[in-house]
């Protein structure tokens, strides 16, 4: 080899090299934006391949993941929010969530419950499926039916796996195999504050549970005074502190409003003076409806929680009692909306706003008196339909409704949509993310399927699962074989059960109706892969003796 031989060897390392680093800087001044982040992507731990979201619709000039702020409400029935059209009093800080982003005004839950629900929001799953059918403890079988376990997937964990920072904090309610509370930390949460039980006493420092530090999976007992929506406020603010490097997930898990509905001291009798009307099915007779709603036991007169006096008679009772619960109930939201305005405020005043999301949402609704009844269960209106709206600055148009139908189910797929990774195909529900420009996919459901496991003291109310569609609602009580259908154009307050006959056959001009609607339940529980609960079949007149 000769001298110029050896001087061109020599430099084709170098040549090598910046052949290389040109190359690269042509990709990504040419190549579209999508491929270069699949390409950086797949040398990478964060699993962003496959996104719903690009970086132009999510609105971020600094190409960051959105941080995520989820918030669940306890037993929250649309009618007492004034950014639903509620008139019984005023929520601007719950509105402000409605009023800077997107309400959705058919939003439903597929398990009346509160367990249940709060399962079915974190794994994007029915019941049969994530294990809690039932709140824990015993059932008319005797055992702990219902459990969860926490290494399932849930988008807390996913959301972890791909980079983010997450936190719960608040009401937990989910038991493992051995009736235990499952550890948060295994479900994806690398901070953590639980409060043990259901609701109240809101006023009682012990029962809390937590990790000592950021990623541990410890469960420590810690006491901490003062009311407990206050602490469960301050704890998440804590929580969003430690993890505001981020992006972050933080969940907070409201106990309001559940029995007892203590308010705080400073609000106890700010509705003394009020007189709340009643609801126009106060006074149901269940008449037409089934052995369910006969049978259950959760009348506003059988409410002992505000020490009703002894002399009133059951008539006196239901009306003493509703006014007392509509007050405690009304107070003790109001708590809950102030601390809301707490947490809006901090992400203000710390800058994290702007790239904040805020999800709101709850677990279920609640009778206020409508049936005569308090709690939920039932898949009526009033316990079925949920609160939701998104505040996504950048990407959601503020003041927004969508008519859309959501379902608790979506909530998982659309939270990991909107930390653009890809969502799980065995997830049942579906992103909201489209919905977000005002569009309705043409694919989009028009009916919901509904599924009630809990038989037990002290409510008893029977296992029930159906459908409903825009205009009509099926129920099947497949324990005592009953059914419920109502026309809700005609009929919105689910006073006139259309089967007739002992149940036996539906009011003439509705047998096409019960038909479409039998084999589109039946569609559903196929389509949702539930084999719990008896078979779809009506068993008509002609079938008995």
């Amino acid at each position: 080899m000769n001298t110029k031989q050896r001087i061109l060897s020599d430099k084709k390392p170098a040549n090598r090299v910046i052949a290389l680093f040109i190359t690269i800087i042509v990709a990504f001044l040419f190549i579209p934006k999508g491929w270069t982040q699949k390409l950086i992507v797949s040398n990478s731990n964060i699993a962003l391949a496959g996104n719903h979201i690009s970086n132009k619709r999510m609105g971020n000039k600094k190409n960051e993941r959105p941080n995520i702020i989820w918030i669940t409400t306890e037993g929250l029935p649309i009618k007492v929010l004034s950014c639903y059209g509620g008139t019984l009093m005023k929520t601007p800080n719950i509105d402000r969530i409605a009023n800077e982003g997107m309400l959705f005004n058919n939003s439903f839950c597929t398990n009346a419950l509160c367990a249940p629900s709060r399962a079915t929001l974190l794994t994007g799953k029915y019941s049969h499926l994530n294990g809690m059918r039932s709140n824990p403890g015993e059932t008319t079988e005797g055992i702990t039916r219902s459990t969860f376990d926490p290494t399932q997937e849930t988008f807390a964990q996913i959301l972890t796996n791909n980079g983010y920072k997450t936190g719960i904090v608040g009401k937990w309610h989910l038991v493992d195999k051995d009736g235990k509370m499952a550890n948060p930390g295994l479900a994806g949460f690398d901070y953590f504050v639980f409060k043990n039980g259901a609701g109240g006493p809101y006023y009682n420092e012990k029962g809390y549970f937590e990790n000592p530090i950021l990623g541990s999976k410890t469960i420590e007992e810690k006491d901490y005074p003062g009311y407990v929506t206050d602490n469960i406020t301050s704890l998440a603010i804590k929580g969003i502190k430690e993890m505001k490097d981020g992006p972050f997930m933080m969940a907070i898990q409201f106990f309001s409003d559940h029995r007892p509905f203590d308010p705080p001291h400073k609000y106890e009798h700010i509705f003394d003076s009020a007189h709340f009307p009643e609801p126009a099915t106060f006074w149901d007779d269940y008449k037409t409806r089934s052995a369910a709603a006969l049978e259950a036991h959760q009348r506003i007169q059988d409410m002992m929680d505000f020490n009703p006096p002894k002399n009133l008679t059951p008539r006196q009772r239901r009306e003493w009692s509703y006014q007392q619960l509509m007050r405690h109930f009304l107070a003790t939201l109001k708590a809950q909306d102030d601390n809301i305005g707490r947490l809006l405020d901090f992400l203000d005043q710390s800058g994290l706003a702007e790239n904040t999301i805020v999800v709101f949402t709850g677990d279920h609704g609640f009778f206020l008196g409508e049936h005569g009844w308090f709690d939920k269960r039932f898949m009526y209106e009033e316990a079925l339909k949920v609160p939701w709206m998104i505040r996504y600055p950048g990407v959601v148009k503020p003041h927004s409704k969508s008519d859309a139908w959501v379902v608790n189910i979506d909530n998982a797929p659309t939270i990991l949509d909107m930390a653009r990774i890809k969502i799980p195909v065995d997830m049942q529900g579906r992103s909201l993310v489209p919905l977000f420009k005002g569009n309705i996919p043409k694919d989009w459901r028009t009916s919901m399927y509904y599924h009630y496991y809990e038989f037990a003291p002290p409510h008893w109310a029977m296992p029930a699962y159906g459908i409903r569609t825009e205009r009509y609602k099926l129920i099947y009580y497949y324990t005592i074989n009953e059914w419920e259908l109502f026309d809700l154009q005609k009929d919105p307050d689910e006073m006139d059960n259309l089967f007739i006959k002992q149940g036996m056959e539906v009011k003439p001009g509705y047998e096409r109706v019960l038909q479409d609607l039998l084999s589109e339940l039946a569609k559903l529980r196929g389509q949702y892969k539930d084999t719990t609960g008896n078979p779809v079949k009506f068993w008509p007149k002609s079938s008995y003796n």
